[in-house]
């Protein structure tokens, strides 16, 4: 189900009440009225024994309950940057329900982190739930915010965390941030010796802090308040049954096997880490295989239900769009145009759907800048061409020239890429993975590997419970003067999108029998296949004459979401099956330093750089970028632990 973000309403209190922030939803402020900055500093900085704790680490990572005017976080990122000591990468996630606006966000800004108010304010996110991240300093801090309900999003977060800052409005106008589910979800993520701060004295918080493990001591509060809690996690019995990610402490090095966009994505993930990547290619460049589409199209999913498919690839656009941002700023990179940022139309298949969707925008209000529902009429406004019929309007839709992506995300600083290489076969050794060539010879080797090789990755990677197959997909360039005008790219039924001054792409064929060696389609087929598709998208008359066809083969799982994560032991797996009825994918014992990413089918663009980064938080100990039940949605064991449930296995599993 939709799960809608009402927005803050902040109001102004008296004059003779300092003027502080107020929240009409919850009947109180925001802070202190002794001052939000300093509060900040005494309560939740000062009552972490913080930058003390952080100095010297490689990751600090802090959760906070309530995110607000988002004082606490610039607090905190002022401290980090003030600090020559600081950590490589501190990482801030906060929970907040209702959200408030960019402007308000500066309006409120304490003096002392104003600056810093302006540079979150540029890149706020639009109040979607779901986790959002935002990287600042150059990767050195990284904000993540989850918008939604606490009880329900903090069971959701995988994060092990160093400090907490418990921060909602007051226990008796805001209870269930402070009930003993939150708190329990909270120590769930506490690592050992992780230490929470809080001016919320209540008798039940300390009760409840205790009961999950927290050794809790009153010390003097701040301004008028008495007093203020400390805490530190000690449990004095075992409170949890899986320990929270702990930061990674080996040699930065990895190899990464595959250079198409989840190939690429994944080395440049690291890379922004400060890894040294070594990218093995087959080709002779990268995107070889299907990510050398000249143009894909950008842009999330929408169903009322808000299903697995819509929050993902919602997910994976915001996280798509911050990577084009970084790579190139301004649409282009190395001379050429990358992406072009000029909005998606998805437009209904008859005027049926087009009703249900247009009751599903009503019902959803999302907001304008995300996704707008619009007749055909006012659609043609923005493509330039006239489409048959009413459907969503996505302003941050996006083409990208995804080969072109993949050169600019491995040319950089930490990737190295050796082209025309063949990996027959991984090897574990004692130092981690080596990559050998048909003939044996190591041809790189580091204590991480991720396999992004799509169709030959279940073989690199010895796995029998992964169902996929390869789809042949073909996309026809037209010569269609009629189409000139087109502005952005259109689909629903099909796909039309700009591709150069007189020609346009059209497709694509969804060729489900290419596994079986059947006779494929001849060109002229193709072009009539995807020349119907055109006809089905655009109202108005036209000739299109083909040009050229873009082949290539999508590999796709049984259930079309891709196959992402630390790679299961399955050999292990399965001999230990029954033991582990029941199971939950946590529960499943996984090959050390091995990963996979791919699967992704049609959905690369979206999907891929969100895959990269979960990988990346995987291997680093970081905060995930989505929720926990997505991440399992595409964990790469998941069709093992179907097995297992089943307690059936293939007789033909391999082992190692």
């Amino acid at each position: 189900m939709f799960r809608r973000i009402e927005p803050a309403r902040v109001a102004q209190t008296a004059p003779e009440t300092s003027g502080v922030p107020f929240s009409e939803h919850y009947g109180d402020v925001y802070a202190s009225r002794d001052g939000a900055y300093a509060q900040a500093v005494f309560v939740f900085l000062r009552g972490n024994d913080l930058p003390q704790r952080w100095r010297g680490r490689e990751q600090f990572v802090i959760i906070e309950t309530g995110f607000g005017l988002g004082v606490n976080f610039m607090a905190a990122w002022r401290a980090w940057r003030d600090d020559p000591q600081r950590p490589r990468r501190l990482h801030f996630v906060s929970i907040e329900k209702h959200p408030v606006d960019a402007a308000t966000l500066q309006r409120w800004a304490p003096a002392e982190v104003a600056q810093l108010a302006g540079e979150l304010a540029a890149v706020w996110p639009l109040p979607i739930a779901g986790v959002q991240r935002r990287e600042f300093e150059a990767g050195g801090v990284t904000l993540t915010l989850a918008l939604g309900d606490a009880e329900a999003l903090l069971p959701q977060l995988v994060a092990g965390t160093d400090a907490f800052f418990l921060d909602g409005f007051a226990p008796d106008r805001n209870p269930a941030m402070w009930s003993p589910r939150v708190l329990k979800a909270l120590a769930r993520c506490a690592r050992d010796g992780a230490t929470l701060a809080t001016w919320c004295t209540a008798r039940a918080v300390r009760d409840a802090l205790a009961a999950t493990g927290f050794d809790i001591t009153l010390d003097e509060g701040f301004g008028r308040k008495r007093h203020m809690l400390r805490g530190r996690f000690a449990p004095r019995w075992r409170v949890r049954r899986h320990e929270p990610p702990v930061p990674y402490a080996g040699e930065r090095s990895a190899l990464v096997v595959g250079a198409g966009l989840a190939g690429a994505t994944a080395a440049s993930a690291l890379a922004q880490r400060g890894w040294r990547v070594q990218l093995l290619e087959r080709g002779a460049r990268p995107a070889s295989g299907a990510s050398a589409l000249p143009w894909g199209l950008l842009h999330p999913h929408i169903t009322q239900d808000d299903n697995d498919t819509a929050r993902l690839t919602r997910a994976g656009c915001f996280v798509a769009h911050a990577m084009l941002e970084r790579i190139a700023p301004r649409g282009t990179a190395r001379q050429s145009v990358l992406w072009r940022n000029h909005g998606t139309f998805v437009q209904a298949d008859d005027v049926d759907e087009a009703a249900r969707w247009q009751a599903c925008a009503a019902l959803l209000d999302l907001p304008a800048a995300f996704a707008q529902f619009r007749t055909a009429d006012e659609a043609a406004a923005s493509l330039g061409v006239a489409p048959r019929h009413a459907g969503w309007w996505f302003p941050g839709g996006a083409t990208v020239a995804a080969s072109k992506l993949c050169e600019a995300l491995v040319a950089q600083t930490g990737v190295t890429l050796r082209s025309n290489t063949t990996v027959a076969r991984l090897r574990r050794a004692p130092s981690g993975w080596i990559a050998e060539d048909p003939g044996g010879a190591a041809l790189a080797s580091a204590p991480i590997c991720i396999v992004a090789s799509a169709h030959d990755a279940a073989r690199l990677l010895e796995l029998s419970h992964v169902p996929v197959h390869p789809v042949l997909g073909r996309v026809s360039v037209f010569a269609a003067p009629a189409l000139a005008s087109l502005r952005a790219a259109l689909s629903g039924g099909g796909t039309l999108t700009p591709n150069d001054a007189r020609t346009v792409l059209a497709g694509a064929t969804y060729e489900t029998d290419a596994a079986e060696d059947a006779p494929a389609l001849d060109a002229a087929s193709v072009h009539d296949g995807n020349l119907q598709r055109l006809s089905r998208l655009v109202a108005t008359p036209f000739t299109a004459t083909p040009v050229d066809v873009f082949s290539a083969a999508r590999c796709v799982a049984r259930d079309r979401q891709p196959l992402v994560g630390a790679v299961a032991d399955e050999s292990a797996t399965i001999g230990a099956m029954p033991s582990l009825r029941g199971a939950h994918l946590a529960d499943l014992p996984r090959r050390a330093g091995l990963y996979a990413s791919f699967a992704f089918g049609s959905r690369g663009l979206a999907l891929a750089p969100l895959a990269a980064e979960l990988i990346a938080a995987q291997i680093e100990g970081e905060p995930w970028p989505l929720e926990r039940e997505l991440a399992a949605r595409i964990d790469v064991a998941r069709f093992l632990l179907e097995v297992v449930r089943r307690g059936k296995a293939l007789a033909g599993t391999r082992r190692p």
